[in-house]
This record gives structure tokens, sequence and C-alpha cells, in this order.
């Protein structure tokens, strides 16, 4: 297992170092610098609903939580796939979408399953499926969703600024972070 770690280190330098003697220019820290610099505008270039869903994501990632653990993505053509899946699901929503990934970030049809059952659907974003889905969990006192509890912390106590006071450890770090950041602008 050690050797295959190894010979994937040693492919990224070797491709490093011959795109470096092709071109003269850093493969790696080219374009990771390029997208810091110029993510704020890619970022402002999209459709809003995109924009909420990237960000809902990068939250959800960011905390060390499994996006697929709330959002459940298919194409149109697997929605008998999805259907059954619903039955398995505790809580989530699910986009169904064509086959393009720009249609599948805005959805054809977006719901939300609690305990097998869809409950809601036809939502406009996976933002909006979000927001419904918070306001069901206080509306019917459920749980939070397994594997989604900082996610959620962070909505109540960041983003919905309720019950502020007392944060979990993960999410007085993210807390601080956005502070300084706030700060900084």
């Amino acid at each position: 297992m050690d050797e295959l770690g190894v010979v994937k280190r040693e492919s990224r330098k070797l491709i490093n170092a011959k795109f470096l003697r092709i071109t003269t220019l850093h493969l790696q820290s080219r374009i990771m610098a390029s997208l810091d610099r110029q993510s704020f505008q890619l970022l402002q270039s999209l459709d809003i609903d995109i924009r909420r869903e990237c960000l809902l994501k990068c939250l959800i990632m960011y905390l060390g939580e499994d996006v697929s653990c709330l959002i459940k993505e298919y194409q149109a053509d697997q929605r008998e796939e999805a259907e059954r899946e619903f039955e398995k699901t505790t809580m989530a929503f699910f986009v169904i979408c064509e086959s393009d990934a720009l249609s599948c970030a805005l959805g054809i049809s977006i719901s939300i399953v609690i305990d097998g059952v869809e409950v809601l659907n036809e939502l406009p974003s996976a933002a909006c499926a979000c927001a419904m889905m918070f306001g069901l969990i206080y509306a019917l006192n459920l749980k939070y969703p397994e594997g989604l509890k900082y996610t959620f912390e962070a909505f109540q106590k960041i983003i919905m600024d309720i019950e502020s006071k007392q944060m979990s450890r993960r999410l007085q770090n993210l807390s601080s972070k956005l502070q300084e950041y706030i700060c900084f602008l």
C-alpha cells in the first residue's frame, strides 16, 4: 500500500517536472494560484442558485461531512433508481436532472424525502430544499440527519443565529474564521 503512495507522489513530481521542461511553467502551482485569483469572479458569474449550491456543498465538506448524505443526485434516466432509494432514505433531498452538468446544478426535480416518504417536491433549488428541510426538522422536532450534525448545527447557529452562544468546537473554529474574513473586508 505504501508503495502505491510513493508511485503516485513520484508520478506527480514527474508530470510537474516534464510540464516545466516543456512550457517553463510550474503546472500545479500555476493552476492553483490562478484558481485562487479567479475564484471570486468565477463564483460571481454563476447563477445565484448554482452559487448557493456550491457554497452549501463547500460548507458540508469544510465541516468534514459527506455531501451525498444530504444531496442525492440522479440523471433523468435514473428516476426509477432514485425512487427505490427514496424508500431507504431517512432524510435527504433528491435532485433529478438532465445529463449535462448545468441542468444538474439547477435540477429539474428537487424533492425532500423523510423516512422513505417524499414530503415536498418541485422545489426550485438545492438551497431552497435545504432551507425547507431545516424548517421541517424544527417544525416536526426531528433529529438532524445522520452524518450531517455539524452542517445543520451551522445552519442553526451560524446562518440562522439560533442558540448561537453554544457551539461545538468545530463550529466555533468556522465562526471565528468567518468573523476574521468579515473583519478583513
